[in-house]
């Protein structure tokens, strides 16, 4: 049995319409030293029966059947079974190419990094693909810290698995919206050894009013973005990270758009507290910035009506 150097793990969730091209993705890779841990969440589709036919095809899958805990849960247990040096996940309804894993180890081993990011593209249902970069202020290379503090894109960054345990970071449970945004601040606390690399290795599917992890927006999930907002604000406190806690507050407040069940008590403390007038204006301007404004004018219902046909652009 090939000893693995990555391991790629899978969380589940009803995407059988999907899974088949992300699976046959991982199969193909250029590195055979890799193992792929699946995590079938709990899933109501045939999601779990494809994913075993898979691992009978392939000894390198290998597939856990669990009652619905969440994404956050998912991923906790496929990082506990990982027996590789490196990790990294990648979401069931998405694909990447053939050498993805290979480049990033290959960097990771050159250049001794505890992470190795890499662009992505952004993929819509229309058949648009846009490729996506961090670029965290230098370009290829070694990335100053102090500007990706909060980034997530968890399937598009390799990481150490020792760094978890430095960092004594762990996926909390119940939080699975901006969980991957969570765990890399928490890995930050270690000042690891950050490389990304140009090249855009992912496929990142935008899918829209489907029922998978990210959609369907409910107010229990705010309330989770909000915790890892208060985490950030009490872990990073100083100035020099101002700009990126309130971004992250504006992906809050934009987020209430795709919320039934608001509260709005929360949703009308949470504007006047976090994003104020005086702080949006000093945040500058941006699409999401733009809606926030449009959020103390108009009721959500209306915003809704009228955001419609850009609602692609104002969640990506």
């Amino acid at each position: 049995m090939i000893c693995p150097k990555v391991t790629v793990s899978i969380p589940v969730y009803n995407t059988e319409r999907y899974i088949r091209q992300c699976l046959d993705s991982l199969m193909n890779q250029t590195m055979r030293e890799l193992e792929f841990i699946i995590v079938d969440d709990g899933s109501t589709d045939c999601s779990g029966r494809i994913c075993d036919e898979y691992a009978s095809r392939d000894t390198r899958f290998k597939v856990i059947h669990q009652q619905n805990g969440g994404l956050a849960s998912a991923r906790q247990v496929a990082l506990d079974m990982a027996q590789s040096e490196y990790v990294i996940v990648c979401d069931s309804d998405d694909w990447v190419e053939p050498d993805i894993y290979e480049r990033l180890y290959e960097a990771a081993q050159r250049t001794d990094a505890d992470i190795v990011l890499c662009g992505y593209y952004a993929e819509y249902e229309n058949g648009r693909s846009i490729p996506r970069q961090p670029w965290f202020k230098e370009k290829e290379g070694f990335v100053d810290n102090q500007h990706c503090i909060f980034y997530g894109a968890s399937w598009a960054k390799l990481v150490k698995r020792s760094l978890f345990e430095r960092a004594h970071a762990t996926y909390e449970m119940g939080i699975n919206m901006g969980e991957d945004k969570f765990i890399h601040s928490k890995l930050m606390k270690a000042n690891p050894r950050i490389v990304q690399i140009s090249a855009c290795l992912y496929h990142y599917r935008r899918l829209f009013g489907e029922a998978t992890y990210t959609n369907m927006l409910k107010m229990t999930s705010v309330l989770q973005m909000n915790h890892i907002y208060k985490w950030l604000e009490a872990n990073y406190p100083e100035k020099i990270y101002e700009t990126q806690r309130r971004q992250f507050a504006l992906d809050i407040a934009v987020g209430f758009l795709r919320v039934d069940n608001i509260d709005r008590s929360f949703y009308v403390k949470f504007l006047a507290c976090e994003l104020p007038w005086k702080r949006l204006l000093a945040h500058g301007v941006s699409l999401k910035s733009v809606v926030v404004v449009l959020e103390k004018i108009f009721p959500i219902p209306m915003l809704r009506r009228l955001l419609g046909p850009i609602r692609k652009f104002v969640y990506a």
